[in-house]
């Protein structure tokens, strides 16, 4: 194949890939990275590894009470889904979520619009709520945005911990 060709064809390959959104670009600095919420349950007050400052976002830091669950974040944070309570799926994944945004990690809109979806979510529901099958899968694909958000799949990518 002719080098001029190529050239024009990586072109309009790269072009295509950086207007579709699905290109994995570098960013400058001022992106910042994610990190997942086991990093967040480990790195808080509580220990066991030193504690991130990203937590002062929280107003009470770990101890500020989660929406209208009865618990403190580091308390939801730290809550097994039992029985796959999708609230818990979700507060786990939001909670990071929220954590690496105030910690300075760039924001896709498709991860704006699960947040949103988590906290509309966490402004209806409690931890005991009894969801219809149709609500716990939207709880659900709300924390896999995000899932993928903290674990660096999709936004700025995944901090070196």
């Amino acid at each position: 194949m002719n080098k001029k060709y190529l050239i024009i064809i990586t072109m309009l390959i790269a072009s295509a890939i950086y207007f579709s959104g699905t290109a994995a670009l570098a960013c400058d600095d001022y992106c910042g990275c994610t990190l997942t919420p086991g990093y967040w349950k480990t790195h808080s007050i509580y220990g066991p590894a030193p504690r991130d400052d990203g937590w002062d976002a929280a107003r009470e830091g770990e101890d500020t009470i989660f929406f209208d669950s009865g618990k403190t974040v580091y308390e939801v944070i730290n809550t097994p889904p039992k029985k796959g309570n999708a609230y818990y799926i979700l507060s786990f994944q939001y909670i990071a979520a929220w954590l690496n945004w105030h910690n300075g990690a760039s924001v896709p809109n498709e991860v704006w619009d699960a947040l949103e979806c988590a906290e509309n979510f966490f402004g209806t529901y409690t931890p005991s709520s009894v969801l219809t099958k149709e609500e716990r899968a939207a709880a659900i694909a709300c924390a896999s945005i995000l899932a993928d958000y903290n674990e660096g799949i999709i936004g700025p990518g995944h901090c070196d911990d």
